[in-house]
């Protein structure tokens, strides 16, 4: 192992601050809850457009731009009161503070509406219930359709029978009625009668079995159909089933979408403060800090935003007193070992009685960095 590599492991290895830490999880869960956004909004927008669509009728596109406008600014507003709430009750450790509560009910709420309306929405986009029943009826209604033309069909060939059977019944019941009004019948006379009785007989016979057997397509045609639109009605549960269990995962989801939201949105605020507190105990504990931090104090002090190289500075007593009105106490010795140190790091050099800025402030501030070690 080279020493670099030493040296890179032994940083990932020993302990870091809870900044350098958590720094890349604290981006992950921030991009994270922007992404959540984003999906929450979209799933929402399948409930609001519904509902708008009942006042704002034939014209989806404002449909769809009042629903965005409405769904994000609920999100933006979400946001903005959860992350007020989160630095509160994290900065007072308690959910009851009179700074607290107010905004713990509000997000509650927003919350609540906007939690209700990404589940909702996230039925409505899984929910295939109503395209099932359409399916269904859509294919009873072709099959159907199919066997009643088939129907048709026979029934018409079998009712042209009926007809021709009516036709062969009517012409022999009148040649029965003509013979029967003869004055007198004779033997041969009697005979057709009998005959024709006995073809009527038999036509009215198969006349019975044609409508039998239009009777027995026509109720066999409907079995099919039932049968049919059963089968079709079965599968139809099953794949509601089936969606029952997609509603539901995409519900999950939702319900996952609302937790990295907020979770992102309150880590986010956790982190700040807790980078803020760590970083003002490492201040007032470490000695070299606190030097870094006075001096870097009195370079905002010197420095005007019209300070070119080679200004004179002002005195030390000038100094002393520009410090002391922005809250800055400093002894007559504290100024000596600041001329010291700055002109020892080319901050500012000496002519004379007088001193001249030698750097601008930027320079000057890393310079002091760079100095003290720090980050």
């Amino acid at each position: 192992m080279k020493l670099s590599e030493f040296k890179k492991l032994e940083e990932s290895i020993k302990e870091q601050d809870f900044s350098k830490s958590f720094k890349n999880i604290n981006k992950v869960m921030f991009f994270l809850s922007i992404f959540g956004h984003i999906s929450s909004i979209f799933l929402a927008y399948f409930l609001v457009s519904e509902i708008l669509k009942g006042a704002i009728v034939d014209n989806p596109i404002l449909v769809a731009i009042s629903s965005i406008i409405l769904l994000s600014g609920l999100e933006l507003l979400k946001r903005e009161i959860f992350d007020k709430f989160s630095l509160q009750q994290i900065k007072y450790k308690s959910v009851f503070k009179s700074d607290v509560l107010p905004l713990m009910i509000v997000s509650i709420v927003i919350v609540s509406i906007s939690f209700y309306a990404s589940i909702k929405g996230a039925q409505e986009f899984s929910s295939k219930s109503k395209e099932i029943d359409t399916k269904v009826e859509t294919n009873v209604k072709v099959y159907e359709d199919s066997l009643r033309l088939l129907e048709k069909n026979d029934v018409i060939l079998l009712k042209t029978k009926l007809e021709s059977l009516d036709k062969k019944i009517d012409e022999k019941d009148r040649e029965q009625t003509e013979l029967q009004n003869q004055t007198e019948l004779n033997r041969q006379s009697k005979t057709r009668i009998k005959d024709l009785k006995n073809q009527i007989k038999d036509l009215n016979i198969e006349k019975s079995s044609v409508k039998s057997e239009i009777d027995t397509i026509q109720k066999r045609t409907e079995r099919k159909i039932l049968g049919y639109k059963k089968q079709e009605e079965s599968k139809g549960l099953e794949k509601k089933d089936e969606n029952a269990d997609n509603s539901f995962f995409f519900v999950m989801i939702s319900t996952l979408i609302e937790l990295v939201i907020l979770f992102g949105v309150y880590f986010n605020e956790y982190y700040k403060y807790r980078s803020y507190t760590d970083f003002k105990a490492k201040m007032e504990k470490d000695p070299n800090f606190q030097l870094y931090y006075n001096y870097n104090s009195i370079l905002d002090v010197v420095y005007n935003q019209d300070t070119k190289i080679n200004d004179k500075l002002p005195s030390g007593k000038s100094i002393q007193d520009l410090c002391k009105m922005n809250g800055i106490i400093l002894l007559q010795k504290d100024i000596a070992n600041m001329f010291k140190l700055f002109s020892s790091l080319g901050i500012i050099r000496s002519s004379g009685s007088s001193k001249y800025f030698a750097k601008g402030k930027e320079t000057a501030q890393e310079i002091l960095k760079n100095h003290f070690n720090i980050d």
